[in-house]
């Protein structure tokens, strides 16, 4: 099930470089007020059975989810709702995904995001399992302690359409409320690197106008 906001905020960086600006929110609520545009949340509560997307994808709503390995049909599924208790963040619908070395999974966005924030149970627990791809860009969440709930979240300055799950090591997790927007925070506007010469040009313009007159 799905549920669609409007937002409006700031976000917490801004860039020179041309690629991609990344803030990376590990507390949702802060995330949530960084938002801009429309911003939608997938709980997945609308299957009312196991959907698997290991053999091949799934779409919910909006959201395409794969994975690399068919989880022997006990992993790699939106679970309704998880039996597992390492999946089980808080006992409603969620994806439940399995990874290790060399195998990965991944979620496509139908359109173009700049944010994607989700609640996460198990998620590299103990150290680091799982890395998360987006833009070109490999970011290294925090690991949890076992059976513990966390989130995760991004905000771009591009638009991206997938984020992956990159396996360093056996992971098991659970993921619930995707959440989306499709418009970039408003930023300050970067200065750039020759606005500081140009400030001394004019100052010293005005400072040999000063002298003539």
């Amino acid at each position: 099930m799905k549920t669609v906001t409007t937002a409006l905020a700031l976000t917490l960086t801004c860039g020179y470089a041309s690629a991609a600006t990344l803030s990376v929110f590990t507390d949702r609520a802060l995330f949530e007020a960084a938002l801009s545009g429309t911003v939608e949340t997938e709980d997945f509560e609308g299957p009312d059975a196991d959907i698997p997307f290991g053999a091949s994808s799934a779409t919910i709503g909006k959201l395409t989810i794969s994975a690399d390995d068919n989880g022997s049909g006990m992993y790699n599924k939106v679970d309704t709702p998880p039996v597992f208790p390492e999946v089980d963040g808080n006992g409603s619908n969620a994806l439940n995904i399995f990874t290790l070395d060399g195998s990965n999974a991944s979620i496509a966005f139908e359109d173009p995001v700049f944010a994607f924030g989700a609640d996460f149970f198990n998620f590299n627990d103990d150290f680091l399992r799982t890395q998360i791809g987006v833009l070109g860009e490999v970011i290294s969440p925090p690991s949890t302690d076992d059976n513990t709930l966390s989130f995760f979240g991004i905000l771009s300055d591009t638009a991206f359409s997938q984020i992956d799950f990159l396996a360093l090591d056996n992971d098991v997790f659970g993921v619930d409320n995707v959440t989306t927007a499709d418009a970039p925070s408003i930023t300050a506007v970067p200065v750039p690197a020759s606005f500081p010469l140009l400030l001394l040009g004019l100052g010293g313009l005005l400072l040999i106008g000063r002298r003539r007159s």
